[in-house]
């Protein structure tokens, strides 16, 4: 391959990667809305979603990766800064989709950030829930132990004082 075709190879994966973080970006606002309605299993079903389209995109960045050190090697140079946008003008639109994507996965962290303080506070609540359930119980315990030691089968028998002064 030569130098021109890496370099439109990589744009290629870029904007592959871009697309999938779209759809990353849309099945995290529908994650949002998912959880506002507390419906969990909808929720879940996004998760796997979103997991399969992360695991796409780190394969794209696998090629990416691979097809950048080759680009580096041939080229000679350390970083993609160093190349001669005169001489190979593709390499602004490549960095164009780079910022592009960085642009999206901020969109992503935010909402994800959101979401999760959603979900912590979600927690939260089941956890106080539990908690009150569980001092409910306690309670009732102590309660049918109080019922049980004034209701045994010898309530009727009275306390008996023996005075054995003569």
């Amino acid at each position: 391959m030569n130098i021109r075709e890496l370099i439109n190879f990589l744009i290629q994966i870029t904007q592959k990667k871009y697309n999938l973080m779209n759809e990353i970006y849309e099945i995290s606002k529908m994650q949002k809305i998912e959880l506002e309605n507390n419906n969990v299993d909808l929720l879940l079903r996004h998760v796997e979603e979103k997991q399969e389209k992360i695991e796409e995109v780190n394969e794209l960045d696998k090629k990416f990766y691979s097809i950048y050190i080759k680009l580096k090697e041939e080229l000679g140079i350390i970083d993609i800064e160093n190349i001669d946008t005169k001489k190979y003008p593709e390499i602004k639109e490549l960095k164009n989709q780079v910022g592009n994507i960085l642009d999206v996965i901020k969109k992503i962290d935010e909402l994800d950030k959101i979401n999760n303080n959603k979900v912590k506070e979600e927690l939260d609540k089941v956890k106080e829930e539990l908690n009150k359930v569980r001092n409910n119980k306690k309670n009732l315990k102590n309660g049918a132990r109080a019922y049980k030691g004034y209701n045994s089968r010898y309530n009727h028998a009275q306390g008996v004082f023996v005075d054995y002064k003569k």
